[in-house]
């Protein structure tokens, strides 16, 4: 079970890093992280954390969401997970037939000020916003369905969104020296 365990948070880590990556997250996240937090260079891993709380922020209670979900279905477990399964393969059909997930509306935040709410609401706007990748949003909290538990609900959906922040840590690290 731990092996299971282990693997399945390394596997959400892996999707947050891949939605970071992802072209419709990736133009919507890093320019606006990039023009607002980069301004005060002796405060860049600060803003940086704020932005990942905001992230945090959106993901965190869809995580929790989906783990009283789990755990009120858990009972049905076989019919959710077979029906799981053929939603999964279907998302990825479509994926590798080249369908396209787009949001109705357009989304293009700009700060004026460079502050911690400001940066805490760009990172809760930039979460929203890239929930267009919806098959890797989709496995990770299907992940953090399986447990049946709000502490592991939240420790996976934590991995993921980690893994969608630490590209941005390891690069305001290596900025603020």
């Amino acid at each position: 079970m731990e092996l299971l365990i282990g693997t399945s948070l390394i596997a959400a880590f892996i999707a947050g890093i891949a939605a970071l990556f992802a072209p419709c997250c990736i133009t919507v996240l890093l320019p606006s992280y990039f023009g607002s937090i980069f301004r005060t260079r002796r405060k860049v891993f600060l803003m940086t954390f704020i932005f990942f709380l905001g992230i945090l922020a959106v993901f965190i209670p869809l995580g929790l969401g989906f783990s009283a979900l789990g755990q009120f279905f858990s009972r049905y477990h076989q019919v959710i997970f077979g029906i799981a399964g053929i939603f999964f393969l279907a998302l990825g059909i479509s994926l590798l037939s080249g369908k396209k997930f787009v949001l109705p509306f357009s989304f293009h935040p700009k700060l004026k000020a460079n502050n911690i709410p400001s940066v805490f609401a760009l990172g809760v706007l930039s979460g929203i916003a890239t929930t267009c990748c919806a098959p890797v949003l989709a496995g990770a909290l299907a992940l953090s369905v399986l447990p049946g538990s709000f502490i592991w609900g939240t420790v996976y959906t934590l991995a993921y969104v980690l893994g969608m922040v630490l590209p941005l840590f390891i690069l305001a690290a290596a900025l603020d020296r």
